[in-house]
């Protein structure tokens, strides 16, 4: 079974290491964010990614938050009210189906999600459905070695398995981006749809 993130703990994603280790603003920036797209946040917890994501696009572009907890999309939906943040979507889904429609993006993000899945081809070929021809998938993962946080090592993807399911998946393309910051705890794989 895989190991999943328990809500409970969901101030770790706001910490102030997170933020030093995985910078969001450095992130989306080298991923080639532009404003007007839309961004889908998968598994988008507490808005880690979607808050800063949500500037960056701007009025005319839009980012797609889901999770499969409740109490994540809660949480991010109250924090999005107080901040008065209207171009972001939250919504819960399930972990085979996003209540997305078809080509619903340009870009698609999972941060620290793949390795909770079961079946990760099924999950990936539901990211591929919402993302337009020539999209961009990012996953950010946990290095595949001991870290002080994090799941246990059993349940990491080293970065050619994560490639390899993309391929299996229908991605085209994918490669290994450096972000010289993350390069010591997580790894970052960018495919096209």
């Amino acid at each position: 079974m895989a190991h999943k993130f328990d809500p409970k703990n969901k101030k770790k994603l706001q910490s102030k290491d997170r933020r030093q280790n995985l910078p969001p603003d450095r992130v989306l920036a080298k991923i080639g964010l532009q404003p007007g797209q839309n961004f889908i946040d998968i598994g988008c917890g507490v808005g880690y990614f979607s808050l800063p994501a949500s500037k960056i696009l701007g009025p005319k572009g839009r980012v797609y938050a889901l999770d499969t907890s409740e109490e994540m999309t809660e949480f991010l939906k109250s924090e999005l009210k107080a901040l008065s943040i209207e171009n972001v979507q939250v919504a819960n889904s399930t972990e085979y189906g996003f209540p997305l429609k078809d080509a619903a993006g340009e870009m698609l993000l999972m941060s620290m999600v793949l390795h909770e899945v079961e079946d990760k081809r099924r999950f990936l070929q539901e990211a591929r459905r919402t993302l337009k021809s020539g999209g961009k998938i990012i996953i950010i993962e946990w290095v595949k070695k001991e870290t002080e946080q994090g799941p246990p090592l059993i349940h990491r993807l080293d970065p050619q398995e994560t490639k390899d399911y993309l391929i299996d998946a229908g991605f085209k393309t994918p490669a290994v981006i450096n972000i010289d910051e993350v390069a010591k705890t997580f790894y970052l794989i960018t495919a096209e749809a």
